[in-house]
């Protein structure tokens, strides 16, 4: 395998574009912004400031200031390394610890890896660590700090389901180091594709401690990172101030960054209230927007909003679950597909920021082949004839929303569509705890309605965390143990040809046969004041890289 090298610092800007003003009907249609501010919690009170009207600058960093970014936190923050609950979190901690590396779309960057390379019965993959990497402390990074990393990360204990993906099929026990910069990884099953996992995953590189004795001690304020800052205080719930690590190895590695000297940054669970932050100077940037408020300043000159492209948008869902009734049934999984107008989902959902999905997930990553499988259609009369012949028409369906930006209009909308086909769809919303309240088989959910937080590879994240049978979101029950076998035989697969084959095989018959609706990609919005520059999307959609970032 060719050694896989990337330089970041060349990110996904995403694109800058100016919004034209929604109307008052629109964006009192789109239950958003009623003309009344919504007030800032206590974590933005002190910060005061003015609203920002600095000209944008030229393209030389400038070093020094602080940056303040309202995160889109949740009330049940926490400071797990690995296990991280919000793009707020994520905000936050991928400023203290590097990762192994990351996917920009199709595009391998290795950051703390300097290669990673397989044998030739792709049973075993070798890891160099990149000479010169250092931890805030002075301390190199060893073989033994990733190996740790890793298998604290593979613990769904400790990484939880998600990052548990991310160290799949690796053999802990037989894994082992070979030198200080050297680490061998023996897999369970022979994969090609073990690089595109391990960066997709995107595993924190932390200093290996044996203060970390329980799944609870793994949190930032104990592990030292390698990261361009340092954790200067936290409130939990609040915010977290960071320092700059002036002695930061990877600078002309990943950048010239870091620029800032202080990022603080701030938890607001509310998209309209994190757009005001931006608007009263009370922050410097701002993620996760709300469209209307976005519409509604498009020729505002004091913010500039930045919009992911499909690679780097979440994906808007409706999940069934094949457990339950009716969805056992293949006719009506087809027939709540066919009832699906996607266009109308984007425009009316989603304002427009967006674009119509096929009913998979990872557009731009290696393996996906949606694009070569038929764009799914709207077809309500052939929804009615099939749940007639299934014998459910005007039963009762429950759709359960996930709290996130658009998702309730969705499913607003979608319910209509399905009352449309001659449905009777009523919606609830549900929180995390509900949603895994009957885990594994969400048996308390008929239809979930979510925006998935993360645009990932299929094959090497989305079926190890959401598709596989023992995986930890299968909400729509799909379980077949064959399918499984099939993917990890593809997986396995080097023939670039055989390989394709074998993976669009297995999408068509999740395309045609499983409980998901991929209605749409959902644009991520950031939105900043004109003297910031260098924003990129990189690694992670919803939470912006600011490494390379600088103030005018």
């Amino acid at each position: 395998m060719d050694d896989l090298t990337g330089n970041p610092a060349n990110g996904r800007l995403g694109r800058t574009r100016i919004i034209s003003p929604i109307s008052r009907r629109g964006l009192l249609r789109a239950g958003a912004l009623s003309g009344a501010a919504l007030a800032l919690g206590p974590a933005f009170a002190a910060c005061g400031g003015s609203p920002a009207t600095s000209a944008r600058g030229g393209d030389t960093p400038v070093k020094g200031g602080r940056l303040r970014v309202a995160g889109a936190g949740v009330t049940s923050e926490s400071k797990n390394i690995f296990n991280t609950q919000s793009a707020q979190e994520i905000a936050r901690n991928r400023q203290l610890f590097d990762w192994l590396g990351y996917m920009a779309g199709n595009k391998p960057v290795l950051v703390v890896a300097e290669s990673l390379e397989r044998t030739s019965d792709l049973s075993t993959w070798q890891l160099r660590v990149r000479d010169g990497a250092r931890f805030s402390d002075g301390s190199k990074v060893t073989a033994e700090d990733v190996l740790f990393s890793l298998r604290s990360a593979g613990d769904p204990k400790i990484g939880g389901g998600l990052l548990s993906a991310a160290a799949a099929s690796i053999d802990f026990n037989a894994s082992s180091v070979v030198d200080p910069r050297t680490l061998t990884l023996r897999l369970t099953t022979p994969l090609a594709d073990l690089d595109t996992q391990l960066l997709a995953g995107k595993v924190y590189v932390i200093k290996r401690d044996s203060a970390f004795t329980t799944p609870e001690s793994f949190t930032i304020d104990r592990a030292v990172g390698s990261g361009p800052y340092t954790l200067r205080n936290i409130t939990v719930g609040q915010s977290a101030k960071l320092a700059v690590n002036k002695d930061y190895w990877a600078r002309g590695i990943v950048g010239d960054g870091p620029y800032f000297d202080e990022i603080e940054v701030f938890n607001v669970a509310d998209s309209t209230a994190r757009l005001n932050a931006l608007l009263g100077g009370q922050a410097d940037l701002a993620v996760k927007l709300d469209y209307a408020g976005v519409q509604a300043n498009g020729k505002n000159g004091n913010v500039t909003f930045l919009e992911s492209d499909r690679t780097y948008s979440n994906e808007g869902c409706f999940i069934m679950n094949a457990r339950l009734k009716p969805f056992d049934d293949p006719r009506v999984r087809l027939a709540f597909k066919l009832a699906c107008d996607r266009e109308a989902l984007v425009r009316g959902a989603l304002l427009g920021f967006g674009a119509v999905a096929n009913d998979l997930q990872g557009a731009g990553f290696p393996d996906y082949y949606g694009d070569e499988l038929p764009q799914r259609k709207f077809d309500p009369d052939q929804a009615r004839s099939l749940l007639q012949q299934a014998g459910v028409a005007g039963q009762a369906v429950e759709i359960s929303v996930f709290p996130g930006v658009g998702t309730a209009s969705a499913a607003q909308i979608y319910a209509e569509q399905l009352n449309n086909v001659g449905m009777k769809a009523r919606i609830k919303t549900i929180t995390p705890p509900e949603l895994f309240k009957n885990f594994p088989s969400f048996s308390n959910i008929q239809i979930l309605a979510v925006a998935v937080p993360g645009n990932q590879p299929l094959a090497t994240s989305v079926a190890p965390r959401s598709l596989v049978s023992s995986s930890t979101f299968n909400v729509a029950g799909w379980l077949r143990k064959e399918w499984d076998e099939r993917l990890f035989t593809a997986r396995g697969t080097d023939d670039a040809a055989k390989r394709k084959e074998l993976m669009l095989a297995l999408q068509r018959e999740f395309w045609e046969e499983s409980g998901w609706i991929v209605w749409g990609y959902q644009t991520i919005v950031n939105g900043f004041v004109p003297k910031v520059h260098g924003v990129a999307f990189d690694g992670v959609e919803d939470a912006p890289n600011v490494r390379n970032a600088w103030m005018a």
